[in-house]
């Protein structure tokens, strides 16, 4: 397990509490449980739809939710904004 800074932004901020803390994971995946195990379903669903970065580069360009992480990466959960 990774100790990794988590940073909340927008929507989830507010249904956190807080827009930064420190969790214990050894992935994406696992962050996502903390989210779940400690502010509940909607919390958790709203996570899972926004943009998240890890160290500045969106999961996607990595493994998705298997994204590893190291011992102080930064995870970040950002709003996906559309335009028009």
């Amino acid at each position: 397990m990774a100790q990794v800074t988590v940073h909340y932004r927008a929507a989830l901020a507010e249904m956190t509490g807080v827009s930064e803390e420190a969790v214990e994971a050894a992935t994406v995946r696992g962050v996502l449980a903390h989210i779940k195990k400690t502010y509940g379903a909607g919390a958790h669903k709203a996570a899972g739809r926004m943009l998240i970065a890890v160290d500045n580069d969106s999961i996607q360009l990595h493994k998705g939710f298997d994204t590893r992480l190291a011992d102080g990466m930064e995870v970040r959960f950002m709003p996906i904004c559309g335009g028009g």
